[in-house]
């Protein structure tokens, strides 16, 4: 047995000099001991194999792996969401989509949730009763998202699609969070997400825009007459999205959280 303050103070070792958070070694102590953080304090002492896979994990974050990876898995909107170096880890940002997204749900709807990843949308929009179709250009990601699914008790379609290319049907609720950063800028992302991240599911293009261009071109023919698609977009990219989609509709920008524009919201106003 070993004192788990000592294996924490081996883990702040190994964690000194990186970015990771300071409240990432109690994560990974609860995540292996398989407590909660107010529990943490009553653990004395750790058998060696746990300890041994508490300094493995740290080892993997202090290499600069996610802290998700290193689990492999990450809570979405309070479901367990599984992740791998293959699809883009949800942030809490696209809880907030996901939720507005929910609201315009529920059963009649039909919903279709673009460049899905982790599945992490359209499991959520899911248990609303919406019958829900998924896209992803990646099948790895369709694998992923659909494994994400059957964990958590979710029915959805699932489809390999570029974007519109393989999608048939119109729906009342469009949701994306689409690849949207410049591709310049992803050199100056963090070594985390830059490693370890797939970079087509952050890459938007030049301008960072691409995207919302091919949505914007097929959303009359998919979107329903008073329908709706909300998309994530970057905290810089407001005026553009809304120049981008205005010929298709209304368009409205929700900032998140912290107060950054966050989602736009597409209406087709009466328009086919």
């Amino acid at each position: 047995m070993i004192a788990l303050k000592d294996i924490i103070k081996r883990i702040d070792l190994l964690l000194a000099g990186t970015n990771a958070d300071r409240s990432e070694r109690e994560w990974i102590a609860c995540e292996v001991l398989g407590v909660k953080r107010g529990a943490l304090p009553l653990v004395r002492d750790v058998d060696d194999e746990r300890a041994g896979k508490m300094i493995e994990y740290a080892q993997r974050r202090a290499e600069g792996t996610p802290l998700w990876q290193v689990f492999g898995y990450t809570e979405f909107c309070g479901l367990r969401i599984e992740v791998d170096d293959g699809v883009l880890c949800p942030r809490p940002e696209t809880e907030e989509l996901a939720e507005m997204a929910a609201g315009f749900c529920g059963v009649g709807k039909r919903a279709l949730d673009m460049c899905t990843g982790s599945g992490c949308i359209a499991i959520v929009l899911s248990k609303t009763g919406a019958d829900v179709t998924a896209i992803d250009v990646s099948a790895h990601a369709i694998d992923v998202a659909r494994r994400n699914a059957e964990l958590n008790g979710a029915r959805v379609r699932w489809v390999l699609s570029d974007m519109w290319s393989e999608v048939d049907g119109r729906f009342d609720v469009v949701v994306c969070n689409p690849p949207y950063i410049p591709t310049a800028d992803i050199v100056a992302l963090d070594r985390e997400v830059r490693e370890h991240e797939p970079i087509a599911a952050l890459d938007g293009g030049e301008d960072g825009l691409k995207f919302y261009r091919e949505l914007a071109e097929g959303l009359p023919a998919h979107l329903n007459e008073g329908g709706i698609l909300l998309a994530e977009i970057g905290a810089q990219q407001a005026d553009d999205v809304r120049r981008i989609f205005a010929p298709a509709g209304e368009v409205k920008i929700f900032k998140d959280i912290e107060g950054k524009d966050r989602i736009a919201a597409v209406t087709l106003c009466g328009r086919n």
